[in-house]
């Protein structure tokens, strides 16, 4: 199967991924975090609200609790992802520095505002973002792929596959990783890598 080159970046820009930390969750092995648990949409008393009017309640909550506590980086934080998945980049943007302005040594911050940078088609700033993040945790399996993905965004297929190399060595059952490299391993011609990839990936899904 012959594949070109934008429809590879059309499809490897489809899934970024993101972090949040959600309280009584359950523990992620590899880094620590919690991984939230609950779904609003299974809530029967929300299941017929829309997302974006949901992440719009959310918002104005956020905001309210903000004005109570005005020093908290998590609640910009917070507020910050309620704007990135409602695709309110620059406000994300916005909430994601007031929240490293506050708590400047937090990994997940930069994380989450190159993901916003992207979306906005700063790529060179997603990198810088992407960039501190792994200064400040250089085994965050996240900011490798995220950064990968923005590489490959930029045409650097060499160093979106070291990158999703490394997300794959701190997390050998990531099959986010290898789907995005897989994909970059195919566009740069490289087959026999690329499928075995794939089935890699099967092997996680199945």
């Amino acid at each position: 199967m012959e594949i070109s080159r934008t429809w590879y970046l059309s499809i490897i820009r489809a899934c970024p991924y993101s972090q949040s930390r959600i309280e009584n969750g359950k523990s992620s092995s590899h880094l620590g975090w919690t991984v939230e648990l609950y779904s609003w949409r299974l809530d029967p008393n929300l299941s017929g609200t829309s997302d974006l009017d949901y992440l719009g309640q959310l918002a104005l909550h956020l905001t309210d609790e903000i004005s109570r506590s005005p020093n908290s980086s998590e609640l910009y934080f917070r507020r910050a992802n309620a704007y990135l998945d409602s695709g309110r980049f620059q406000d994300a943007i916005d909430d994601y520095t007031k929240a490293i302005d506050l708590s400047p040594l937090d990994a997940i911050f930069f994380n989450n505002r190159g993901i916003a940078h992207r979306y906005m088609g700063d790529f060179n700033s997603a990198v810088a973002d992407y960039d501190q993040a792994l200064l400040l945790n250089p085994e965050y399996r996240d900011a490798f792929t995220n950064r990968g993905v923005v590489y490959a965004d930029m045409g650097d297929l060499d160093s979106a596959v070291s990158d999703f190399d490394m997300a794959i060595e701190l997390d050998s059952e990531f099959w986010f990783a290898y789907s995005q490299r897989g994909l970059a391993l195919w566009a740069l011609g490289r087959r026999e890598e690329a499928e075995a990839d794939y089935a890699r990936l099967r092997e996680l899904q199945s």
